[in-house]
């Protein structure tokens, strides 16, 4: 059966955190630990019940790609082995697999990754100044995400696209000079909008919309517009190189109406919604009852996505929510 939900909206692309901690302290996502609620090691989900909950979502409920995300998904402890016993599902039912990472972790783990047939890598650089990167992670990984990005193109894998939150009088500048570095390489640049979340002190005079992004590039380089690969995305083809540029206008332009994602917490509980509070419903709970069998599981997962919004609240609204902190979300 496929994940439906009140709106006909099919879902069959799942992202689920592995774990809600970050070896980063980004600026629009988590600047302090103050507003984060991290549940302990012994309260996510284990590998175990991932497989299981995996198995449930490709085989039963349709889903065709799933995702990786975090807090930084390659810092939980044991993560190649996990990938390794996942890779033996995709080779059963075959899926696409992503992960989103900050590149901090990862160039070590990059053949791996790609041995356990993981198709799709999404990860994050905001800048390409190393001084300014500090300013906006509070670290100093500047170096080791670089060079990731760089090895996972020569590589092979099916995608590989770096996502740069752009703020205004931050890094806005550096728009066309991200097109300038990358533009000989057969990748994705993704810009997106600058989104509020609990505790990331968000304001509107940092925001850029996606237009003013496409403004500043268009002023440079000539942008063909192309079909998208995913419903997220406004995607363009910059002439006269390899590159391809992607906007995220999850504010100024959302893009609810075509949604095909659920996200599932460090935890287990289901979020149909970026912007949504986390479900009551613990998978956690059900799946590690062996009484409970994965057909009820199923069952369980579909009646919670009834609960999904058609459209995430307005932006005055989301600036109020008090628990909506991005760690704890999955990306």
């Amino acid at each position: 059966m496929k994940l439906v939900d009140n709106f006909n909206r099919i879902h069959d692309y799942i992202r689920i955190s592995l774990i809600d901690k970050c070896d980063l302290k980004c600026i629009y996502c988590n600047p302090t630990n103050s507003f984060a609620h991290f549940d302990s090691n012994n309260a996510i989900l284990s590998y175990e019940e991932l497989y299981q909950l995996i198995k449930i979502l490709v085989r039963d409920l349709e889903v065709k790609k799933v995702r990786f995300t975090g807090g930084e998904p390659l810092i939980r402890k044991d993560i190649l082995k996990f990938f390794r016993i996942i890779a033996s599902l995709k080779h059963k039912y075959d899926f696409e697999i992503g992960i989103t990472t900050n590149g901090t972790q990862l160039i070590e783990k990059l053949e791996s990754l790609y041995q356990f047939g993981v198709d799709r890598l999404n990860i994050s650089l905001d800048t390409l100044s190393k001084s300014k990167c500090i300013v906006i992670t509070g670290k100093d990984y500047f170096d080791q995400t670089l060079a990731s990005i760089h090895k996972a193109m020569s590589i092979g894998f099916k995608s590989v696209k770096v996502n740069a939150v752009i703020m205004k009088n931050i890094n806005d500048d550096e728009l066309n000079s991200f097109v300038d570095y990358f533009k000989d390489y057969p990748i994705t640049l993704r810009f997106i909008e600058y989104m509020p979340f609990t505790g990331n002190q968000w304001d509107d005079s940092k925001f850029m919309s996606w237009e003013e992004m496409k403004t500043e590039i268009d002023s440079k380089y000539l942008l063909a517009a192309i079909r998208s690969d995913g419903k997220v995305s406004k995607d363009y083809f910059v002439k006269g190189t390899n590159l391809k540029i992607g906007f995220i206008s999850s504010i100024s332009n959302h893009f609810c109406d075509s949604c095909n994602r659920l996200r599932i917490t460090a935890s287990g509980r289901m979020k149909n919604c970026l912007f949504s509070s986390a479900s009551n419903v613990s998978l956690k709970k059900y799946l590690s009852d062996k009484s409970i069998s994965d057909e009820n599981i199923a069952e369980i997962i579909k009646n919670s996505l009834q609960k999904k919004w058609f459209k995430h609240p307005s932006v005055d609204e989301l600036v109020q929510l008090k628990q909506n902190n991005m760690m704890s979300i999955g990306g």
